[in-house]
């Protein structure tokens, strides 16, 4: 009978080489922004394709995009969320055309900086952020690193992480956020399970 891997699932611990520095630069920067609708989650997904390399401002500017209009609809359901969400960000990224299995599922086709923001009341990304559950070549994903914004953390809200894009292959991998509930007297663990399709 095999045993599970508890160091693995220990939401505090980095997967090994994640952390590492990257050889390569990014070409593109995506953004995943995750949000709590009525009937489930909202994940939109954009980037710099085709527009200036993003800067901090520009991070700052879809976070404050993203969390008013999400203020502005909290009784809508996934769709509704999903319209307006893309409606007020057209100007300031470029949504992806792609769709996975998942919603968190990602397609990254250059050298990319990959960014994740959570914005759910009581939610924040663990510690280990993210591990990949199937094998990787050594340095394909590399940089995980809390999100440095205008100087400050955004910690445990948002962090980054870069794919060399150097192979193809599809990576499953997941996602650890802490929930809280009770006014944070209570917590736990939600694991997702995404995978990430590079294609160079």
């Amino acid at each position: 009978m095999s045993t599970i891997d508890a160091t693995w699932l220990d939401g505090s611990q980095t997967q090994s080489g994640l952390t590492d520095a990257c050889a390569t630069a990014a070409g593109v920067t995506q953004i995943s922004l995750i949000a709590k609708a009525t009937d489930g989650f909202l994940v939109v997904q954009g980037s710099d394709a085709g527009r200036e390399t993003f800067d901090d401002a520009d991070v700052s500017a879809i976070f404050v995009t993203f969390a008013d209009t999400v203020a502005q609809y909290p009784l809508a359901d996934t769709s509704t969320l999903r319209t307006a969400v893309l409606s007020a960000l057209a100007g300031q990224w470029t949504a992806s055309a792609t769709m996975g299995a998942s919603p968190f599922d990602e397609t990254v086709e250059e050298p990319a900086r990959l960014i994740f923001h959570v914005q759910i009341p009581g939610w924040g990304f663990e510690p280990a952020r993210i591990k990949f559950k199937s094998e990787v070549p050594a340095g394909e994903f590399c940089g995980l690193a809390w999100l440095m914004l205008n100087g400050a953390t955004c910690e445990p809200y948002s962090f980054e992480f870069f794919a060399s894009c150097a192979q193809a292959g599809e990576y499953d991998y997941s996602l650890f956020i802490k929930a809280s509930q009770d006014a944070g007297n209570q917590s736990t663990r939600v694991i997702i399970d995404p995978k990430i399709k590079v294609i160079p």
